[in-house]
């Protein structure tokens, strides 16, 4: 059943939050509020206990009950756009995997763009999805060190960028030699999904 498949990426995604969150907030005090990861965390921890409160068997509609609970929990600009993607992960089709993941990621980044007024290399979220939906649009398939490694290399890669968005592009560093936080949350989220994709494809 597909809302226990999101059921545990969630979970886990939660746990691995749990262990990382102080990390993603000392970055995130280098350039901007220095609470994201305790957003982010708390925005997951509402939603992995409401869980059993939640009482619908329609995977959309639980998915967008889930992102509803998680984006009023984290508040503000993060909790909209980082709760996109969990919502569209709804569409996940397991048998059509990598046409659902394209199409799931396309969505995502479209949103993100018009609702974050973000583009490509402004160092935010956006910065690990596209190259990981372009990673994934060449590949006839993927394998799950390729999907990790892509998502590692996008990340560090946030490092070396001027921020065009947020607080960190009013800072004279503009972010530069510091790991982009919501990019560092998102990796976290994304590769527990795909682990979960293997996961479920391998049961």
């Amino acid at each position: 059943m597909m809302i226990d498949f999101h059921k545990n990426w969630l979970h886990r995604s939660y746990l691995v939050i749990k262990d990382k969150y102080n990390e993603i907030d000392n970055l995130d005090q280098q350039i901007g509020d220095g609470d994201h990861g305790s957003n982010i965390l708390r925005g997951l921890d509402k939603v992995v206990n409401s869980f059993e409160n939640i009482d619908i068997n329609n995977v959309v509609d639980f998915m967008s009950e889930v992102s509803k609970l998680m984006r009023i929990s984290m508040g503000g600009a993060s909790g909209i756009l980082m709760t996109i993607f969990i919502k569209e992960v709804a569409n996940l089709n397991i048998n059509n995997t990598q046409k659902s993941v394209l199409n799931i990621f396309s969505s995502t980044i479209e949103k993100i763009k018009k609702r974050g007024k973000v583009n490509i290399g402004d160092k935010s979220i956006l910065d690990i999805y596209y190259p990981l939906h372009d990673k994934i649009n060449n590949k006839d398939d993927f394998l799950i060190d390729e999907i990790f490694s892509s998502i590692d290399k996008s990340l560090q890669n946030t490092k070396n960028m001027e921020a065009k968005v947020g607080r960190a592009k009013f800072l004279d560093t503009k972010g530069v030699g510091v790991i982009d936080p919501g990019a560092f949350s998102t990796s976290i989220i994304l590769k527990e999904f795909f682990r979960e994709i293997f996961n479920e494809k391998n049961n």
